[in-house]
């Protein structure tokens, strides 16, 4: 044998020495990691029951859930386990720096998002979480189901009343029954430089009408005299419909008086079906130099469309001018 293959030889041999270290030190990892996985997710406690589920706290300090059976269901690896239902697990997790609640079903998949600093129970039949980035309100159901479609700004619950407030808008339910009943609603809407404040508690309207309905309409009110006020109706189609713009289009008589107040305002439904927004306000304006003081009964009318959206089809504004007594000789 050549120096040549002596020296091969001795390399391969080696490279083999080489391979067996390292597979032997991957194994001895391996088993090593195993062994700590199998450690640490060893049950260290019960610490709650949700029925004939267990939650358990494991060596490594995280929460997990066990079945009837004693098997484990939902790995430790979570801060905290807060409720269970049949189809979600409450849990609070660390992310971005930042404790976050949110649900899991039972093969760890995400279905309530983790957005929540806290959720709180309100009663047994509902939830209340707190948004973490801008501590909105969103209300669930004992199933975790939203019971309204927008989230608040504030809310007071008490003996199943409850009071919501959202943009300047309070709305007021009875959550006694299956589905929440809107009691009342107080909105503001401007007007110019005024502000009205309006509200509705009329039962018949209100099992007509939701609150997405009375936002609508107190929106459009807004839109619609700041059209008038700027005598341009190019933003028509945004609150109404073609249909309905040559009802719409009044003279600049808004633009030549000076708003002073709001002093009456009525909500009602006419035979036509449609709703009667009206409020009055107080004017004044000059005419051949001289100040001239009035009112404006104002008359917004609002319907459904055919995708159920409300809208504003007509108008009826009403001036009258209150001609200044005349100054009595001496």
């Amino acid at each position: 044998m050549n120096s040549q293959a002596k020296f091969l030889i001795s390399s391969l041999f080696i490279v083999l020495i080489i391979l067996c270290i390292i597979l032997t030190r991957f194994y001895l990892d391996v088993t090593k990691n195993t062994e700590n996985s199998i450690r640490d997710n060893k049950i260290d406690s019960v610490v709650k029951n949700f029925g004939e589920m267990q939650v358990f706290k494991s060596v490594n300090g995280f929460y997990g859930l066990l079945d009837s059976q004693k098997s484990v269901i939902i790995e430790p690896s979570w801060l905290e386990v807060l409720d269970v239902t049949s189809e979600m697990v409450l849990v609070s997790s660390e992310m971005h720096h930042e404790i976050l609640i949110g649900g899991i079903d039972y093969e760890e998949n995400v279905v309530l998002p983790f957005v929540f600093s806290s959720v709180e129970k309100l009663d047994d039949d509902y939830y209340l979480g707190t948004v973490q980035k801008d501590n909105k309100y969103i209300i669930y159901d004992k199933n975790y189901e939203p019971v309204f479609s927008e989230s608040f700004d504030k809310i007071e619950y008490d003996n199943k009343l409850l009071a919501v407030s959202s943009e300047n808008c309070n709305y007021y339910y009875d959550m006694a029954g299956q589905i929440p009943i809107l009691r009342s609603a107080e909105l503001q809407c401007n007007i110019g430089d005024l502000l009205l404040n309006w509200r509705i508690a009329n039962q018949v309207y209100l099992a007509e009408l939701h609150a997405d309905d009375l936002k609508k309409m107190n929106s459009h009110v807004a839109d619609y005299m700041k059209m008038l006020i700027a005598d341009d109706f190019s933003g028509l189609e945004l609150i109404s419909s073609n249909e309905y713009f040559n009802n719409l289009i009044k003279s600049s008589r808004f633009s030549e008086i000076n708003l002073k107040n709001i002093n009456k305002f009525a909500f009602s439904r006419r035979e036509s079906g449609a709703y009667d927004f009206m409020f009055v306000v107080n004017y004044d304006t000059m005419q051949e130099e001289q100040n001239i003081s009035g009112q404006a009964e104002v008359h917004l009318y609002f319907r459904k469309n055919s995708e159920n959206q409300m809208i504003l089809t007509a108008t009826d504004l009403q001036f009258e001018e209150i001609q200044p007594e005349p100054i009595a000789e001496e």
